[in-house]
């Protein structure tokens, strides 16, 4: 699979000096991925999800702050 363009969504800092990047990746044919970059250091953990998969993890992320205390 060709990767096409990338367009930047946002990127955070983490907690213990990581960082997190949210990319939406154009693939040729119109498919469209989200990548998930994690640096830790020197390292680099890329993680591509779905639509479906992103909105199942969005939730559970989502559920998981809820019950958080502020």
């Amino acid at each position: 699979m060709t990767e096409g363009e990338a367009t930047l969504l946002t990127e955070m800092e983490l907690p213990f000096h990581r960082q997190a990047r949210l990319q939406d990746i154009a693939f040729v044919g119109g498919l469209h991925m989200l990548r998930l970059t994690f640096r830790e250091r020197k390292r680099f953990t890329m993680i591509d999800l779905d639509r479906k998969t992103a909105e199942e993890m969005a939730r559970a992320l989502l559920d998981w702050a809820d019950k958080q205390p502020e």
